[in-house]
């Protein structure tokens, strides 16, 4: 679910993207101003503008799923994202041309590209680094609150501290934790539900003799697992309420050794 954070960022995006669309119809840029009417350029830059906004979302929530991109940086992601989204956007800026102003041949695409694909890696790029920043921020701000709550309430109880973050709906049955980016999903006996922190920072309070870490993003309880199903390209672990928990190659050695994949 690591697509979560762009889906969340369009209702805080859309504004400032219909915003700059209408700017740049009113300027009239790349030579629009004397060759189209205000109409025109309004029909035109936000059409692309928002299908190519739309587009880098997409694209980023896809690679966003891809293991081999988890650790590289939100601004190499985007610049791929960028220039992923730049194909589809080419083929669109041609058609909207060609109904808008006059007939335009797909040859063109070769000279469209490269200009598309560099203002939309931009584009990718400070939307990858805005969506990075408020989750960082929301983390801060939740670390803070936690902070002060266990500041204020200083001789906590017996449990570990993490313990108190689960809802009391959810009971104590721990059976696994999922990462999803800044957010935590946690998974009991009785359901799941979603809280603002880390993976990590769960681990870090759980202690190592709760579970064990089975993949970047998922943790898993001890005696959690029901039954393991090798027929896929790597283990999955089936937990006791059904969950399906996928084994990256980092962790398979030490699961192996404590005769998790037994």
């Amino acid at each position: 679910m690591r697509e979560l954070p762009y889906i969340r960022s369009i209702p805080q995006q859309f504004p400032w993207v219909l915003g700059l669309a209408v700017v740049m119809a009113v300027t009239g840029p790349f030579g629009s101003y004397r060759a189209t009417s205000l109409g025109i350029r309004l029909i035109y830059f936000v059409a692309t503008g928002l299908l190519i906004w739309l587009q880098v979302l997409g694209f980023a929530a896809l690679i966003a799923q891809v293991e081999a991109t988890e650790r590289w940086s939100i601004t190499l992601r985007m610049a791929l994202t960028g220039i992923l989204a730049a194909i589809p956007a080419t083929v669109e800026i041609i058609l909207l041309h060609g109904w808008l102003v006059r007939p335009t041949p797909f040859s063109a695409a070769l000279e469209i590209y490269p200009q598309t694909a560099f203002l939309t890696a931009v584009i990718a790029v400070v939307v990858g680094l805005f969506i990075e920043q408020r989750l960082h921020a929301a983390a801060d701000s939740e670390r803070a609150r936690v902070a002060a709550i266990a500041t204020a309430g200083a001789a906590a109880a017996a449990a570990p501290d993490f313990f108190r973050r689960i809802p009391p709906a959810l009971g104590r049955d721990l059976i696994a934790l999922e990462m999803e980016d800044h957010y935590l999903r946690i998974h009991t006996a009785l359901g799941s539900d979603l809280i603002l922190l880390r993976l990590r920072d769960a681990l870090t309070e759980l202690g190592p003799s709760r579970g064990r870490q089975v993949h970047r993003s998922w943790w898993v309880a001890e005696g959690a697992v029901e039954t393991i199903d090798r027929n896929s390209r790597r283990p999955v672990l089936v937990l006791r309420n059904g969950l399906r928990v996928p084994v990256s190659k980092t962790y398979q050695e030490p699961l192996r050794q404590a005769g998790w994949l037994a």
